[in-house]
């Protein structure tokens, strides 16, 4: 019996001295709640120049100084996170993707969010069928994108429809809903989209948006108006374009002696009447980019001499081929918004580097203020040519 005893013994000693190597400092399974500490902050990543990027900021920024936690009784315990907010570098609105559930993701609690979503669907001209505030909820009417090329939004969302699928004989509408988000001082906004044959009477909410491509478009073009106002100083109390008085706009030469159109006003309502203005003047747009402000126009031809199948074509690609595509462009001319004080500079150039034709230059910039919406509601008021 005292052999057996002995061994046991033995056994348990020399599995307690190896201990270490499983559990200890050194050892396997060790305590890893503290190695965020020695972590080091990479470089920025950097573009080459002939690329365009997008600024997302960071969305897990690193604070400015770190201190060692201090270590009770009981050892390292490891600190809970501080709330996600928005800095200089970081935007206070971003897209935020989870599985096949997307959001838009805002570093502002839903008290200031809900002002400026308000001003959003004022300045894109959607008709608004609800505005709940005591629910947090907006729902647009029904509209058929067919017939409402002229809508800022619809013009901006059409893009992202998914290839194969098409608009004829459907009508749109969007429910957007503002939720408390997981931190502190946090929101955010859910967009849902659904589509009906024109004359049924579904007025069901699906579950799940019938586009994901609409649902993508409203959100990035949430992103990006919500983000340049918050860059503007711009806040809820700021005026609507639909009931803010009429835009300044004059055509001067800039320090190169090239001919630029300013407008008084800020980005957001200049982006949509710069657009609404091509859309009057019969000039097509082939694409947009808003985080850039920059329209790219196609001059060679009309969009009354676009029909819609050629339309969708170029947005989507199509049978066309390579040369046809090559030729469309290299005929592109670029309406490029830039703010500049108080005012918004709006030029016209064949490339970001490249300078376009003086006369083509001045054609389209007076095509532009002449289709700027004229009258007392959000119209544009011509000054004086300067020289």
């Amino acid at each position: 019996m005292k052999p057996v005893l002995s061994a046991l013994t033995l056994g348990v000693l020399t599995s307690l001295s190896g201990c270490g190597y499983l559990i200890g400092d050194e050892g396997y399974f060790r305590d890893r709640g503290s190695d965020y500490q020695d972590a080091r902050v990479e470089p920025r990543m950097t573009v080459p120049n002939d690329l365009q990027s997008k600024p997302i900021g960071d969305l897990l920024p690193v604070p400015g100084q770190i201190s060692a936690a201090p270590v009770s009784e009981d050892g390292f315990e490891t600190p809970r996170p501080q709330p996600l907010l928005a800095s200089a570098d970081t935007s206070a609105f971003s897209v935020q993707q989870d599985g096949s559930r997307r959001w838009l993701l805002a570093q502002l609690p839903a008290s200031e969010v809900w002002p400026l979503l308000e001003r959003f669907w004022a300045d894109y001209q959607v008709p608004l069928a609800e505005s709940d505030r005591a629910l947090s909820e907006f729902e647009t009417q029904w509209v058929d994108f067919s017939k409402a090329a002229s809508s800022p939004l619809v013009r901006r969302v059409l893009p992202t429809l998914e290839e194969g699928r098409s608009i004829e004989g459907q009508e749109q509408r969007f429910r957007v809903r503002l939720e408390p988000g997981v931190n502190a001082g946090s929101s955010e906004v859910r967009v849902l989209h659904q589509s009906r044959r024109v004359g049924d009477d579904d007025s069901e909410w699906p579950s799940r948006s019938s586009s994901t491509g609409f649902e993508r478009g409203v959100l990035a073009e949430l992103e990006t108006y919500l983000n340049q106002s918050i860059a503007n100083g711009d806040s809820g109390q700021t005026q609507s374009l639909a009931n803010s008085g009429p835009t300044q706009t004059s055509i001067e030469k800039d320090g190169a002696g090239n001919d630029v159109l300013y407008m008084s006003t800020d980005f957001n309502r200049a982006w949509v009447e710069v657009g609404d203005a091509l859309s009057r003047g019969d000039v097509l747009v082939t694409d947009f980019n808003r985080s850039a402000g920059v329209y790219y126009v196609d001059l060679d031809q009309t969009r009354s001499e676009k029909e819609e199948p050629g339309f969708f074509s170029g947005w989507f690609g199509g049978d066309d081929d390579e040369e046809e595509n090559k030729v469309a462009g290299e005929n592109q001319i670029q309406v490029r918004l830039t703010p500049v004080s108080n005012r918004v500079e709006v030029s016209v150039e064949a490339g970001i580097d490249k300078a376009a034709n003086a006369a083509v230059v001045s054609d389209l910039l007076n095509k532009i203020q002449s289709n700027l919406n004229e009258g007392p509601e959000g119209g544009a008021i011509l000054l004086p040519r300067q020289r």
